[in-house]
């Protein structure tokens, strides 16, 4: 117990008080701890912050798995260079779908696309020279065939490849995003990862939206 030789116990009193106060501060609301706000944690994400758009630039690296500065793994090179690809895909096919398609829903999913896919290219192109991991220059054959397929069609047929393809690419995205929100070696593409899942989640539930009038449609 504290007190002082003279059996005063001010010294026990004050700091109690102290700690009382510094609770009711807390319990009130009036602790500002906005500044300590991470966009990137999913946990934080569920709680009151302040709107800011989630860019992976910003991500701090911190210390991973015992190392000091950013611990690349393969999974973490793995998923950059699979976003690259996806990136010019989504890109590449979004940009013919607002050229071409004349249906007001299939447009929106694609400037949906072309939107959230320009932002993150350009965050994963920095980051990536940061961490000095190699991207694609370019598709390679395979999946420029692939993009190549689809933008050779029109009409009807063009808008549901088209959302098909969106669909198939964002569920793959989905698998490797979601491993990499859980286990990513870099503390920043850990956090990123995190945002994007539920931002896939909504792009997948948009574009099997308008698949599914397209079908409705082609019943009649």
């Amino acid at each position: 117990m504290l007190w002082d030789p003279h059996g005063n116990l001010s010294f026990l009193f004050a700091a109690i008080l102290t700690v009382f106060s510094a609770t009711a501060q807390i319990n009130n609301g009036q602790v500002n701890t906005q500044t300590n706000y991470d966009p990137y944690n999913p946990q934080m994400r569920r709680e009151s912050a302040p709107p800011q758009t989630p860019s992976l630039i910003d991500m701090g690296f911190g210390t991973d798995e015992g190392n000091i500065g950013p611990f690349v793994t393969i999974p973490d090179k793995q998923f950059a260079q699979i976003t690259a690809i996806r990136t010019m895909m989504e890109l590449r096919l979004a940009q013919r779908a607002i050229a071409t398609s004349d249906r007001p829903d299939v447009r929106a999913v694609a400037q949906r696309m072309n939107d959230d896919y320009t932002r993150w290219g350009s965050g994963m192109q920095r980051a990536a020279a940061y961490l000095k991991i190699q991207l694609p220059a370019d598709l390679d054959a395979k999946h420029q065939a692939e993009v190549d397929r689809i933008c050779a069609l029109s009409g009807p047929e063009f808008d549901e490849a088209y959302l098909k393809e969106v669909v198939r690419l964002q569920d793959k995205a989905l698998t490797v995003t979601q491993y990499e929100a859980q286990n990513a070696g870099i503390t920043g593409f850990r956090h990123w990862a995190g945002v994007m899942v539920p931002e896939l989640q909504d792009e997948v539930k948009m574009a099997k939206k308008s698949l599914s009038f397209d079908t409705i449609v082609s019943r009649k």
